[in-house]
């Protein structure tokens, strides 16, 4: 249950609550603008602030999870792919490094 949340809900319903966020924010400020009678700032009505901001902590968020929760130890033996018997053997870390494989 939880991958389905993960790779199919999460992925659809956050990107559209965050737009609906923002939308709530936009039409705040703007009606805030219009009773006070003066121009509404620049950034209330342009997107592109906003946008250049989430994708920059998605970008963090997503680097900082895979340096955290994937890779091997250091200096583990690599073994490239090569063919064995008439077949194709994947490469891979070896077992013979200090991670113990």
């Amino acid at each position: 249950m939880l991958r389905i949340f993960l790779t199919v809900i999460l992925p659809l319903v956050l990107p559209t609550a965050g737009y609906a966020l923002y939308v709530l924010v936009v039409e705040r400020r703007r009606r805030e603008a219009e009773e006070a009678h003066i121009p509404a700032p620049w950034w209330a009505t342009a997107p592109w602030p906003w946008l250049i901001f989430a994708g920059v902590a998605a970008m963090a968020v997503t680097l900082g999870s895979v340096a955290l929760t994937s890779g091997v130890a250091p200096h583990t033996p690599y073994t490239p792919a090569h063919v064995e018997d008439g077949r194709v053997v994947g490469g891979g870390p070896s077992g013979s490094g200090p991670s113990g494989n």
